[in-house]
């Protein structure tokens, strides 16, 4: 009985990677569909220039982020510090 379980067991280990793939080659038309459009999108390495709301933002941050270094801010009070900094009431 053990020998029929075991010989069972490694033809399912067997098998198993056969049945998995055997859709593999069909495509679908939504799959086809995003193919095409990621080869018409361009690269990620062509990455947009950040808009002026977006540099003013980081232009801010680094700004706080250098005032808190400075007063050698950590933790919750950095992030207090931060927050307020942020929100343009510092």
């Amino acid at each position: 009985m053990k020998r029929l379980l075991t010989v069972l067991l490694c033809i399912t280990l067997a098998v198993a990677p056969v049945a998995c793939g055997q859709d593999k080659g069909k495509t679908t038309q939504a799959q086809s569909k995003s193919t095409q459009a990621q080869k018409k999108a361009p690269a990620k390495s062509q990455k947009k220039a950040p808009t002026v709301a977006q540099r003013k933002q980081q232009d801010r941050m680094g700004e706080c982020n250098k005032q808190a270094n400075l007063k050698n801010m950590k933790g919750e009070d950095r992030k207090k510090f931060m927050n307020t900094c942020l929100g343009g009431r510092a």
